[in-house]
């Protein structure tokens, strides 16, 4: 009856084994496609108005100017994007160009809940992206679908991948500095006098957030992480079970390949 009672292994790893493999062989990939001095230093951005000292009132101009931001630290320029903002369900996007882009919203679908789309270079040589409107009123999510979009140029339209893939973009975020915004979006709850919920953004699942910051700040040898007080008390707890995982098992990590699940 004690065993009931036992203490957890704090050296358990949040996520499964295939997951964890793949997240760490997909992160030394980022590190070197973007360079690993760079990853190692690059400072982090968190969510306060020292580094986001912009209204959230859910007008363009907050829109833009975050943009402006996550785009500097992503290290895009900006005036290669077409920015333009849609409402849900709404199939037809037009440009500052005069030019419609059409997609077709599956209903049963996860995209027609996108937070923001991606479409390559138009015409004109710039990148369409279109976020949904109602993350204009909610800086962190604007910023996590704003570093999840700006992910796609740098993975797609920079040709480092001829497929898309979401989980490697939604990882992405993580290694120019951005990861506190979209792991916190991952897993929203919310709640009214009557009734309470969770929203979410992105690909990757909680524990993975957790396991991918705990893989950021041991890449870049952080002692002590002061950032992590901003992380929601979730993606917190699964952040340091990792860091348990990660410093208990020092000869495994980012040293064992994956195959595939094979």
């Amino acid at each position: 009856m004690f065993g009931l009672f036992s203490k957890k292994n704090n050296n358990e790893c949040p996520i499964d084994s295939e997951t964890r493999l793949w997240m760490e062989n997909a992160f030394l990939w980022l590190a070197t496609q973007f360079g690993h001095d760079n990853i190692a230093t690059k400072p982090m951005l968190l969510p306060t108005p020292e580094h986001f000292p912009i209204r959230y009132d859910g007008s363009i101009e907050s829109l833009i100017k975050t943009a402006e931001i996550v785009a500097l630290q992503m290290e895009i320029d900006i005036y290669e994007i077409n920015l333009d903002t849609y409402e849900q369900n709404i199939q037809e996007f037009s440009g500052d160009f005069g030019h419609r882009i059409w997609t077709e919203v599956d209903k049963d679908s996860d995209e027609k809940l996108a937070a923001g789309l991606y479409f390559d270079k138009n015409d004109q040589g710039k990148y369409n992206i279109f976020i949904e409107k109602k993350n204009l009123s909610d800086g962190e999510n604007l910023v996590a679908t704003l570093a999840h979009e700006f992910s796609h140029i740098k993975l797609l339209g920079e040709k480092r991948l001829d497929f898309n893939d979401e989980q490697l973009t939604d990882l992405t975020p993580v290694v120019f500095g951005l990861g506190i915004f979209n792991a916190n979006s991952a897993h929203k709850e919310w709640k009214s006098f009557d009734s309470y919920g969770h929203n979410s953004i992105g690909y990757l699942k909680q524990r993975e957030w957790g396991y991918a910051l705990a893989l950021y700040a041991y890449f870049r040898q952080e002692e002590n992480s002061d950032w992590i007080k901003y992380l929601t008390a979730n993606i917190k707890s699964d952040f340091k079970q990792s860091m348990d995982f990660i410093n208990a098992n020092k000869d495994k990590v980012f040293i064992e390949e994956y195959n595939g699940g094979s």
